[in-house]
């Protein structure tokens, strides 16, 4: 019966073959023992604790997913702000045909579909500077406090005009879901704990 041996097991020892200075294959062979001189492999020098990177904070691990919450759910705002006041942005207070109200609603749709477009690519900077910050840089944790403002700039114009619709509460919703987490995304990242991570 045969054993199964280990493929990574050197049959021979600690040994190691080393060819003559001239190199040839019918020449005499020199071994050497496993850490004896002649080796050739010189130990690393150890990491200093201080050199190594420090730990990444709860905080910003935080931060980052509320940043892409906040980013995901700011895509949905437009597309349903459209679709919830279908009837009231295609007729008003007009009385119009079938067919004009299944016209106005596939065009209604597409705008949605390019508005949630839209807010798709208006969304990505956030996420991808959130990834970023991640990593600990500074320039990202500045950018995404500018994005930021300028975001709940957007939803507070975006909430105002959802107060003049006749269904304005899903969006409105939305609205204040994304300024909220928008505002704590910006705090978590300028805690202590952050600001000695991020450099």
């Amino acid at each position: 019966m045969t054993h199964p041996q280990d493929p990574w097991q050197n049959p021979a020892g600690d040994v190691q073959w080393q060819n003559p200075a001239d190199g040839y294959p019918g020449g005499q062979y020199q071994v050497n023992h496993v850490g004896q001189g002649g080796f050739g492999m010189t130990p690393l020098a150890p990491v200093l604790p201080q050199e190594m990177a420090p730990p990444r904070p709860p905080t910003i691990t935080a931060a980052l997913w509320i940043w892409i919450a906040g980013a995901v759910l700011s895509v949905a705002v437009l597309p349903v702000l459209l679709l919830v006041n279908a009837d009231y942005l295609i007729a008003g207070d007009r009385t119009i045909t079938e067919e004009s109200r299944r016209a106005g609603e596939l065009g209604l749709r597409t705008i949605a579909v390019f508005a949630g477009f839209g807010m798709l690519v208006a969304a990505a900077p956030y996420i991808a500077f959130a990834v970023v910050l991640r990593n600990g840089h500074n320039w990202a944790r500045i950018l995404l406090t500018i994005l930021g403002a300028l975001g709940v700039l957007a939803m507070i114009v975006t909430l105002t005009l959802e107060l003049g619709l006749p269904v304005w509460q899903p969006g409105a919703a939305i609205c204040v879901v994304v300024i909220g987490l928008t505002v704590a995304a910006v705090v978590l990242q300028f805690l202590p704990a952050s600001n000695r991570y991020v450099r």
